[in-house]
C-alpha cells in the first residue's frame, strides 16, 4: 500500500464532487499577534499555518456542538 503521494499523484486525483456543496470559503480577519502564535505552532509541527488554524476551528466547532 502506498503511504506517500507525490505532487503528480495529487494532480491526477479525482476531485471531490461534493466539495462545493459541503464547504464554503470564508475570510476572517486575525490579529497579527494571534497569527504569530499560529505560525509558531505550525513551525514546531512542520505544517502549514492554515492547517493549524483549520484544526483549531474544527475543535472549537466540535466543542460548541457538544455544549449546545
Amino acid at each position: 500500500m502506498k503511504t506517500e503521494y507525490t505532487a503528480e499523484d495529487l494532480k491526477n486525483a479525482i476531485k471531490n464532487p461534493f466539495y462545493e456543496k459541503l464547504n464554503i470559503e470564508v475570510t476572517v480577519p486575525i490579529r497579527r499577534s494571534d497569527l504569530a502564535t499560529f505560525e509558531e505552532v505550525a513551525k514546531m509541527n512542520e505544517e502549514p499555518v492554515e492547517a493549524v488554524m483549520r484544526r483549531c476551528l474544527k475543535m472549537a466547532a466540535k466543542n460548541m456542538r457538544e455544549h449546545d
